[in-house]
C-alpha cells in the first residue's frame, strides 16, 4: 500500500466519522427537546388537575413555567377548562394547551 492510498483511506474514514458525529449531535438535540416538551406537558397536566379541583381561573407557576388557567361556560351545565403552559424559550416560542370539559358546580 502506498502513501497516497493510505492518505485517501484516512480522508474517507475521517469523512465517515464526521457524518456519524453529526448524527449523534442531532439525536442529542432531539432528545433534549423531547425532554423539554415532556416537562411542559407534565406541568400542564398538573395544572389541569388543580384547576378541576379549584374550578377557578388563575395564573400560576409550575416547575418555573408560566401556567394560565381559563374557565369558560359551556352548554348544558358544562364548563371548559383551558390550561396554557409556555415551553422553554430554547425550544422556540411554543405553548402546550390542554382543554377539558367538566360538569359545572
Amino acid at each position: 500500500m502506498t502513501l497516497l492510498e493510505s492518505i485517501v483511506a484516512l480522508v474517507i474514514l475521517g469523512l465517515a466519522a464526521v457524518g456519524c458525529l453529526g448524527l449523534f449531535q442531532r439525536a442529542s438535540v432531539a432528545t433534549r427537546d423531547t425532554a423539554t416538551w415532556s416537562r411542559a406537558v407534565a406541568a400542564a397536566e398538573l395544572t389541569m388537575e388543580r384547576a378541576v379541583i379549584t374550578t377557578a381561573a388563575s395564573l400560576d407557576t409550575v416547575d418555573g413555567r408560566a401556567c394560565r388557567v381559563d374557565v369558560r361556560p359551556w352548554a348544558n351545565g358544562l364548563r371548559e377548562i383551558v390550561v396554557s403552559v409556555d415551553v422553554e424559550p430554547s425550544s422556540g416560542a411554543a405553548r402546550v394547551v390542554l382543554h377539558r370539559l367538566v360538569a359545572a358546580p
